[in-house]
C-alpha cells in the first residue's frame, strides 16, 4: 500500500515538473506520513515545501500542479490541499483492504527493505571483560546489539556480529590474584583477596574446580598468568552460556592481546606516524587528536614505554575497516561516552571515513524489585546473572523488556511487573496473547470444517469496518519501523509498534465479542469469513515477522 502511494505521489511530482520543464531537485523528500490529526487523511506529504526553493514558487501554488497531476486510482479516495501546502491522501475502504494481498504474498518478507543490499556491516556489542557471568547490565548490551542486527539483516546487510574483550591489563591481574587467593583458600591456606579484587562466587567454583583437577600442586606458583588464564577460559564459557540462554550468538571473537600478538598495535603506530599526526612531548607519545574534532590531544605511548588503552581500540578500528565493512556499529554503556571522540579522531587520523562507524551508548540499568531500586556491581559481586534472571522470567520476558525503553534512556528493570503472567498487566504477553488467539481462532473454524483458502478467494474489499481499516493501516506501518529501526539503529521502535498493533487487533476483536456482525467467525457468510480470516492471517505475518526480529517466539497457545 505504501509503496502504490509513494508510486502516485512520485508520477504527479513527475508529471508537475515535466509540466513546468523542469528537472527534480537532488535527494528530494517523497516522504509519506499518517498525519497528526486523522481528519486531515490517511497520509500527509510535504513535497511543496522541499520544492517551493528549487522552482521559486509558494507551496501552495506547488501543490495545487501536484494534485493536478495526481493520477487516478483504485486506492485513493481524495487528494486534498491543506494551508500553508501540506497534500492530504484519503484512502477507499475497499483500496485499502485489497491492499493485504500484499502482506499475504510476501509472508515472512513482509517488512524487509533493501536499504542495505550488497552491503557489509558488523556489529559489535557486549565485548565485557571475561571478569565475571555477564549480569542484567551487560543484558541490555546483549539484546540491543543482537536486535540491531536482525534489524539489518532485515534492511538487506550481510551482518557479522562480533564480541572484542580485554584479556591483559590491570583488570585481569586483579582477576588472576582474585582467582589464586580463593584456590588457596579452597586447599585450606590463609590467603586474602586484593584490595581491588573480584569477589563473587563464581571464583570460588572455578577455585574448587582447579583443587579438583590439581589438588595443592599449584600452591606455591606465582605465576599469576597462569591463574588469569583458568578464570578468563571458565568465565568465557560462563558467558557463552549466558548468551544462548538469550537465543544470542557471535561470529567473531576477537582479544586485545591478538592486536599485539599479530602485530597490529605497533603497524597503527608507525601508520599514524607516517602520516605525521603524532608528536612526543615529556619521554611520552601524543596523537596530535585535537585537529581531529577531540578536545585534547591524547597519549598513545606514556613515558615508561607502555602503551594506553587507546592503542589497541585503535588498532582493532583499523582491522574493521580494512574487513571492508560499510556500517560499523558499536554498541557502549554510557560510560564509555567520552571514549567515543577520541576514537572518531584517531580513525580520521589514519585517513578512515569516520563517519561509517555509529557509537550507540545506551544508559545504564537499574533494578526495581518489590519497591527497592538498586544499581550493579560485578566486583563486589552485587548483581543478578543472565542465569538467573532467563531462568525466573523466561527469554521472551527478559528480550522484549529490554527493548521497551530507548538505548539514550535509564532503564529501571521492573521486575515484579516482569514476572506477572497475566496478558493483560505483562506488555510481552499482551502482544504475544493476539497470536496466541489468532490461532485459536483458525483452531477453531478448523473444527467446524472451514478451510481459509488464501487471499484470491477472499473478497477483501469487504472489510470495511472501522476496527478492520484501522487494522489494516496498522500493518501497513511494520515495513516504515523496520527501516527507520535500520536507519536509527534503534531498536524501541519495534516493541511501541507491535504494542500499538495488539491494541488494534484486540480492539477489533472486542467489537465482535460485543456485535455479532463484527465477529471474524461469520458461519452464514462464509465469504465474509473468509475476508477475516485473510485479515488475521496478515496480522499473525505480521507479528511473526516483528517476534523473530525482537528474538522471541510466537506461542500457538496461551
Amino acid at each position: 500500500m505504501k509503496t502504490k502511494l509513494s508510486q502516485l505521489l512520485h508520477s504527479a511530482v513527475k508529471g508537475y515538473l515535466d509540466s513546468l520543464g523542469a528537472s527534480a531537485p537532488e535527494a528530494l523528500d517523497l516522504t509519506l506520513q499518517p498525519p497528526r490529526n486523522p481528519e486531515f487523511g490517511d497520509f500527509a506529504s510535504q513535497v511543496a515545501f522541499a520544492l517551493a526553493r528549487h522552482l521559486k514558487r509558494s507551496p501552495m501554488q506547488i501543490a495545487l500542479g501536484l494534485v493536478a497531476h495526481w493520477p487516478s486510482d483504485s486506492l485513493v479516495a481524495s487528494v486534498e490541499i491543506a494551508a500553508p501546502g501540506f497534500i492530504n491522501i484519503r484512502l477507499r475502504a475497499e483500496g485499502v483492504a485489497a491492499s493485504l494481498g500484499e502482506i499475504l504474498a510476501q509472508g515472512e518478507a513482509f517488512g524487509r527493505s533493501r536499504l542495505g543490499a550488497g552491503k557489509k556491516a558488523q556489529v559489535e556489542f557486549v565485548s565485557a571483560n571475561p571478569t565475571g557471568p555477564l549480569h542484567i547490565g551487560h543484558a541490555r548490551n546483549a539484546i540491543a546489539g543482537d536486535t540491531l542486527a536482525r534489524i539489518l539483516e532485515a534492511a538487506g546487510y550481510e551482518v557479522t556480529r562480533e564480541y572484542y574483550f580485554n584479556d591483559a591489563g590491570v583488570q585481569m591481574n586483579n582477576l588472576g590474584l582474585s582467582l589464586r587467593a580463593r584456590y588457596l583458600q579452597a586447599i585450606g591456606r590463609q590467603a586474602e583477596l586484593p584490595p581491588d579484587g573480584y569477589r563473587g562466587e563464581y571464583l570460588v567454583e572455578i577455585a574448587n574446580r582447579l583443587r579438583e583437577e590439581h589438588g595443592d600442586s599449584l600452591a606455591d606458583k606465582e605465576d599469576i598468568e597462569f591463574f588469569t588464564a583458568a578464570a578468563v577460559k571458565d568465565i568465557l564459557h560462563l558467558i557463552e552460556q549466558d548468551l544462548e540462554t538469550l537465543d544470542i550468538h557471535f561470529d567473531v571473537w576477537t582479544t586485545e592481546s591478538s592486536m599485539y600478538r599479530e602485530g597490529r598495535v605497533q603497524a597503527v603506530l608507525d601508520k599514524l606516524r607516517r602520516r605525521g599526526v603524532v608528536y612526543e612531548h615529556d619521554g611520552a607519545v601524543w596523537l596530535r587528536s585535537s585537529q581531529f574534532g577531540d578536545e585534547k590531544d591524547r597519549v598513545l605511548t606514556k613515558s615508561d614505554g607502555s602503551m594506553t588503552y587507546l592503542v589497541p581500540d585503535i588498532a582493532y578500528h583499523d582491522e574493521k575497516f580494512g574487513r571492508g565493512f560499510d556500517l560499523i556499529v558499536d554498541v557502549l554503556g554510557s560510560d564509555h561516552h567520552g571514549y567515543v571522540p577520541r576514537l572518531r579522531a584517531a580513525l580520521s587520523a589514519l585517513g578512515h571515513d569516520a563517519s561509517r562507524v555509529h557509537w550507540r551508548i545506551y544508559q545504564m540499568v537499574s533494578l526495581l524489585r518489590s519497591g527497592v531500586q538498586t544499581k550493579l556491581s560485578t566486583r563486589s559481586g552485587e548483581f543478578v546473572t543472565f542465569k538467573d534472571m532467563v531462568a525466573e522470567l523466561g527469554r521472551d520476558v527478559v528480550r522484549f523488556f529490554f527493548l521497551m525503553r530507548e538505548m539514550d534512556s535509564h532503564l529501571v528493570f521492573d521486575w515484579d511487573l516482569a514476572r506477572k503472567t497475566d496478558w493483560n498487566e505483562n506488555p510481552v504477553y499482551y502482544v504475544q496473547y493476539v497470536h496466541a488467539r489468532i490461532c485459536s481462532v483458525f483452531e477453531k473454524a478448523a473444527s467446524m470444517g472451514f478451510r481459509w483458502e488464501g487471499a484470491a478467494n477472499s473478497p477483501l474489499e469487504r472489510l470495511t469496518l472501522p476496527e478492520e481499516q484501522a487494522l489494516i493501516k496498522q500493518l501497513f506501518g511494520f515495513g516504515d519501523v523496520v527501516e527507520r529501526a535500520a536507519r536509527d539503529l534503534e531498536p524501541h521502535g519495534l516493541t511501541a509498534y507491535l504494542r500499538e498493533l495488539a491494541a488494534a487487533f484486540h480492539n477489533y476483536y472486542t467489537r465482535g465479542m460485543k456485535d455479532p456482525d463484527g465477529r471474524v467467525i461469520q458461519p452464514d457468510d462464509t465469504g465474509l469469513m473468509q475476508a477475516r480470516m485473510a485479515l488475521l492471517e496478515a496480522t499473525r505475518i505480521v507479528l511473526r515477522n516483528g517476534f523473530r526480529l525482537l528474538g522471541i517466539s510466537a506461542p500457538e497457545k496461551m
